[in-house]
């Protein structure tokens, strides 16, 4: 089989729509404390409902990791604490439970409510999240690639197409089940651990603030972001031949793992 002879030289070492907010004031200082809109009582900007009662919105001066409790921007989140501390703020702003208070607090709270689910969105996206860093350090990020002059990385992406090109035509025929499971393992497994890699080095650049080779790795992690959708994009095909296929139920696999 083409793709099973092509698969051995392929060398395992190599490894939402959305909307990216600066904040106005995201390279200012971080105000540490802001009046209470109703009584006019000096607060911490951490506090979310002031002793007289009343919600409070974030602070204009804080950014998306700071409405999840980051002290700096950084690459290295715990997906599963960062969706805990999405429901622990959701639980919090609900406009559920404002019903019955102002129509300030009820506006308060639903502009919260959107400001935690566009956080998430960003961050917990690894390309987005690096792009949030790099518009929040003044290098945004265009939605075009940059271009890539690496031969050897483009070679290593274009075959990888052709293989998930080969799978897409096997998965139609009456190929045997174990055999498309262990070709979809084989090649997703070459995918992620590329992905990895890319990941890794995208994490190096921007903690080092070299921007500009920041901008080249998004675009190469671009690539098997790609390479990963058009992989979960044929589930359907799997599951209808009774195929296990091993994407997580998003759909999405990040870098869970950063802690």
């Amino acid at each position: 089989m083409n793709f099973l002879r092509h698969i051995r030289k392929f060398p395992l070492s190599l490894t939402v729509s959305h909307r990216l907010l600066m904040s106005s004031a995201a390279s200012a200082s971080k105000q540490l404390e802001r009046d209470c809109w109703s009584c006019l009582k000096r607060i911490s900007c951490q506090t979310f409902f002031c002793e007289c009662g009343k919600v409070q919105s974030f602070s204009p001066s804080w950014n998306y990791f700071d409405y999840f409790g980051f002290t700096k921007p950084t690459m290295r989140i715990d997906l599963n604490e960062l969706s805990r501390m999405k429901r622990k703020l959701q639980m919090s702003f609900h406009p559920d439970k404002f019903v019955h208070s102002t129509k300030e607090e009820r506006a308060i709270a639903t502009t919260v409510s959107t400001q935690i689910n566009d956080a998430f969105t960003v961050l917990s996206n690894p390309i987005t999240r690096a792009e949030y860093i790099l518009t929040l350090n003044g290098n945004p990020c265009s939605s075009e690639d940059v271009a890539i002059t690496d031969t050897a990385f483009l070679t290593d992406v274009l075959e990888a197409n052709e293989h998930v090109d080969e799978l897409a035509e096997m998965v139609k025929t009456e190929e045997c089940k174990q055999t498309l499971e262990r070709v979809l393992a084989a090649l997703y497994a070459i995918v992620m651990t590329r992905w990895g890699r890319e990941m890794d080095q995208l994490t190096r650049f921007i903690d080092a603030a070299d921007w500009e080779a920041a901008h080249q790795a998004i675009s190469r992690l671009r690539y098997y972001e790609r390479l990963k959708k058009r992989l979960q994009d044929l589930r359907p095909d799997f599951a209808t031949r009774g195929i296990r296929t091993p994407f997580n139920g998003r759909g999405v696999d990040c870098d869970s793992s950063l802690g």
